[in-house]
């Protein structure tokens, strides 16, 4: 069976809590930022996503993945980073980003490296690596520029605790699409297309949220 060798209650609670995650992620992502149901479906999205992170560790124990190592250890820096992202005038929010920064800085090594040993490996798939290291690579710049200045436009927080969010999102839709339903995708392809509808959103959010966008909604 596929909970075997867990007792299968305790894998039903995991699935269980991964899919609640997930539909609050949807509700989250598509409601109007602040508004209650907006900050309310965030935050069981946000609790969750981290105990069902929490409870796929005891899974590797049995059979380790290492892509779903990646999508454990992001979900670890991205919830927390994007609501940090809310609260950061708080005294302790720039310390609380340069600590977090270390965890994409790792992430972003070894897809890196994964992506530079499948360019030596004939027929190995090197387009979901590259935009693995791609991402991490681009919230590690980020990350990295916030060290130089904190002092930003408002609407900067606002994109960066969207664009966590959505790659928090992202990777809990890899487990639903890899672990959870077989939609007769292959590996390469369960990274692939998540990450590009990603990527879209983010695209979305930087438009959406962009200084001169909301100076023309609010006029």
């Amino acid at each position: 069976m596929i909970w075997e060798p867990f007792d299968p209650f305790s894998y039903f609670i995991h699935v269980v809590l991964g899919f609640i995650a997930f539909a609050a992620g949807i509700v989250a992502l598509s409601t109007k930022k602040g508004t209650t149901i907006h900050i309310q479906a965030g935050k069981i999205f946000s609790y969750l996503i981290l105990i069902v992170a929490i409870s796929t560790i005891v899974f590797l124990f049995h059979e380790f993945l290492p892509l779903v190592l990646v999508m454990i250890v992001a979900t670890f820096y991205l919830v927390p980073s994007g609501i940090n992202a809310i609260g950061n005038n708080a005294k302790h929010a720039l310390l609380w980003d340069k600590l977090l920064t270390l965890i994409p800085l790792l992430l972003f090594i070894f897809t890196a490296m994964q992506f530079v040993r499948f360019l030596s490996i004939e027929g190995a798939p090197i387009a979901g690596p590259f935009l693995l290291a791609s991402t991490f690579g681009f919230i590690l710049y980020q990350d990295l520029a916030l060290w130089k200045t904190r002092d930003r436009e408002r609407f900067y927080w606002v994109r960066r605790h969207m664009i966590r969010m959505i790659l928090a999102f992202t990777f809990a839709a890899m487990a639903v699409v890899r672990l959870g339903i077989d939609f007769g995708l292959t590996l390469e392809q369960t990274v692939i297309y998540p990450l590009l509808i990603a990527w879209v959103c983010i695209a979305y959010c930087y438009k959406k949220y962009s200084p001169a966008n909301m100076e023309v909604a609010s006029a």
